[in-house]
């Protein structure tokens, strides 16, 4: 017997100019999960489903649902369909949050001689942090002035070989190559 066609109750704004239809539906779609019109754990109707219903492409339905997959709005469960997830990403952000002043006890921390020199990661001593985005280097946490040092140290040694070096052979090959 073949599957029944869920539908999924919203009702979408028109999209906008600019925005690439992906983009609309995906937030469309993490909107509705956010505001809890979408419940955690409820079934998502089919990718060909939704995409009969809204008049989208295929393809454009299956890119938000893989974007809403990768930030962890939704699950997909082969054979199953997907589902909203039930933790959030923005409710995992709430986490860290402290207690109301009163309820928690505070505990004083005793750091080693070796902790207390170590001052690389002390609060703003690496400026702004930020989170981890493909694709980026954190240049700004990055050791310039310990690299330079090395680097420095390397071409002096290196040049004073070059200064004792006999013949073409070496000068060519294996100035840079030994320890």
């Amino acid at each position: 017997m073949p599957k029944q066609a869920t539908a999924l109750p919203l009702s979408l704004p028109t999209p906008a100019g600019g925005t690439p239809l992906y983009r609309w539906f995906y937030e469309q779609l993490r909107l509705a999960i956010l505001e809890g019109r979408l419940k955690p754990a409820a079934r998502l109707p089919a990718t060909r489903d939704l995409a009969h219903q809204y008049r989208l492409s295929r393809s454009t339905v299956v890119a938000a649902f893989e974007q809403l997959e990768s930030e962890g709005y939704v699950e997909g469960k082969i054979g199953a369909g997907t589902y909203v997830s039930e933790v959030l990403p923005d409710e995992l952000l709430q986490v860290g949050r402290s207690a109301p002043a009163g309820t928690a006890h505070t505990k004083r921390v005793r750091w080693s001689a070796y902790a207390r020199r170590l001052k690389l990661f002390t609060a703003g001593a690496l400026g702004r942090t930020r989170a981890f985005r493909a694709n980026q280097a954190a240049l700004d946490a990055f050791p310039v002035s310990l690299w330079a040092q090395v680097a420095a140290r390397r071409l002096r040694r290196a040049f004073q070989r070059l200064l004792h070096a006999r013949n073409d052979e070496y000068l060519v090959g294996r100035a840079f190559h030994s320890p």
